[in-house]
C-alpha cells in the first residue's frame, strides 16, 4: 500500500513537472519570438534612418531640398486649425474673426512665396553647381557613427556578413569622393550604398511591398546618379527597372487603400522621369526626381 502511494505521488509530481516545463518552454519561445520581432522593427527603423541620410546626401549634391513638402504641410495645418476655430468658437466677435482671417491670408501669402522660391531654385545652375561639401561630410560622419551598432543588430538577424562588410567599403568610397569634391562619384557611390540597404531588407522584411518600394527608390537613385555622368541611356534603364518593380506596389493597392492617390502620383512621376530621360532634360528631371522621392517616402 505504501509503495502504491509513493508511485502515485511520483507520477503526480512528474505530471506537474511536465506541465510546468511545457509552459516555461512556451513562455521562453514566446519571449524569443517577441525579441526577434522587436529587433526586426528596430533594424527597419535603422535602415530607414540610413536610407534617409543617403538621400539627403545625394539631394544636397545638387541643392535639392524637401522644403517644398514641409511648407505645404504647414499650410494645410494652418487652414485646418482655422476651420476648427471658426466652427468651435461661436461667440467669437466679428472683429476677432476678421483679424484672424487677415492673419491667415498673410500666412498663406508668405507660404506661397516661399514655395515658389523652393521650386525655382532647382532650375538655377548656380545653385545646382554650388555644393556645401562640409555639410555633406557631416552627414557621412553621422552614418559612420551609427553604422557599428546597426551592423551588430543586422548580424543578430543573420544578414549576409559579406554584404554587411561591403557597407563600410562603400562608405569609405563616398568619403573619398567627397574629399576630392567629385560630385559624380559621390552620387554613384551613394546609390551603391543605398542598394546595399535593399539587400539587407530583403533578408528579414516580412512585408514584400516595403522591399519593392526600397528597390524602386534604389533604381531611381541610380538613374539620378547616372545623369550626372550624362549616361542617359543607363539612367533610362534604371527607370524602366523602377517601373517594373513599382508594378508590385500597384498590384497591392488593396493593402494601401489610404495611399492610392500617392501611389498613382508616384507612378505618373516615374513616367515623367522616363520622358525626361528620353529628351535629355536634366533640369526638369531634377524637379520630377525630387517630387518622386518625396512621394515614395510617403507611401
Amino acid at each position: 500500500m505504501k509503495k502504491y502511494i509513493i508511485t502515485i505521488l511520483t507520477l503526480f509530481f512528474l505530471i506537474i513537472l511536465s506541465i510546468t516545463g511545457y509552459f516555461v518552454y512556451g513562455s521562453i519561445k514566446e519571449n524569443e519570438a517577441n525579441s526577434i520581432d522587436t529587433l526586426k522593427e528596430k533594424c527597419k527603423t535603422e535602415i530607414e534612418y540610413v536610407g534617409d541620410n543617403i538621400i539627403l546626401i545625394m539631394n544636397e549634391l545638387n541643392n535639392i531640398s524637401n522644403t517644398n513638402t514641409q511648407i505645404v504641410s504647414e499650410e494645410i495645418e494652418a487652414n485646418s486649425s482655422s476651420n476648427q476655430n471658426s466652427s468651435g468658437e461661436g461667440s467669437e466677435s466679428k472683429e476677432e474673426k476678421s483679424n484672424n482671417q487677415n492673419q491667415s491670408s498673410e500666412n498663406q501669402k508668405d507660404t506661397i512665396t516661399l514655395n515658389n522660391i523652393s521650386s525655382t531654385s532647382i532650375l538655377e545652375k548656380d545653385n545646382i553647381d554650388k555644393v556645401n561639401w562640409d555639410s555633406i561630410e557631416i552627414k557621412v560622419q553621422d552614418i559612420y557613427s551609427a553604422w557599428t551598432s546597426i551592423m551588430i543588430d543586422l548580424s543578430a538577424l543573420n544578414v549576409n556578413k559579406d554584404n554587411l562588410l561591403e557597407f563600410n567599403n562603400n562608405l569609405d568610397r563616398i568619403s573619398k569622393s567627397i574629399e576630392d569634391k567629385n560630385k559624380a562619384e559621390a552620387l554613384i557611390n551613394s546609390a551603391e550604398l543605398y542598394n546595399l540597404l535593399t539587400k539587407y531588407a530583403n533578408e528579414f522584411y516580412t512585408d514584400k511591398n516595403e522591399v519593392s518600394l526600397l528597390n524602386v527608390e534604389s533604381s531611381i537613385l541610380y538613374s539620378y546618379a547616372e545623369i550626372e555622368r550624362d549616361n542617359w541611356g543607363e539612367a533610362g534603364n534604371y527607370i524602366t527597372k523602377a517601373k517594373n518593380e513599382f508594378s508590385n506596389v500597384l498590384n497591392n493597392q488593396i493593402n494601401n487603400i489610404n495611399k492610392i492617390d500617392i501611389i498613382n502620383k508616384a507612378y505618373v512621376l516615374i513616367n515623367e522621369l522616363e520622358e525626361d530621360c528620353n529628351n535629355n532634360e536634366r533640369k526638369i528631371f531634377l524637379i520630377n526626381y525630387s517630387n518622386l522621392i518625396q512621394e515614395l517616402q510617403n507611401i
